[in-house]
């Protein structure tokens, strides 16, 4: 649902908000289905994934109310990088609302040090490609 702290002055959603849906959307998908949730992995293990790019297209408003349905989907898995897909729709009328291509790294939070995925993390994104 987009909160009133999600829109800015003209009453849409402030376009960072965007990539904020995105990564609550990854978030969710390691406490719904990976071994580890993230919050775990970042927390106790002292690993992540940092976003290094982003292609992003914005097609539609959302507003103040409105529901927004994220899906995410796996494009690519490299040895130490995967590239994800994200649409955002408006639940009301199915619009296409925005939709970006993010690249994130695998790596050590400690030494900044980038990392090969674990085979448990690349087992599980492959079954889903």
């Amino acid at each position: 649902k987009i909160r009133f702290d999600d829109v800015d002055g003209a009453g849409i959603v402030y376009y960072p908000q965007f990539f904020h849906l995105c990564h609550k959307a990854f978030e969710d998908f390691f406490d719904d289905a990976a071994s580890v949730s993230y919050p775990q992995l970042i927390n106790e293990q002292r690993r992540g994934f940092p976003t290094v790019a982003i292609h992003s297209d914005f097609s539609a408003s959302l507003r103040y109310g409105d529901i927004a349905l994220v899906t995410l989907e796996i494009d690519k898995i490299g040895r130490s990088s995967a590239t994800f897909s994200y649409e955002i729709r408006r639940k009301q009328d199915s619009k296409l609302c925005f939709s970006a291509k993010i690249t994130k790294v695998f790596m050590n939070l400690d030494s900044k040090q980038v990392l090969p995925i674990p085979d448990d993390i690349r087992s599980l994104w492959k079954s889903i490609l």
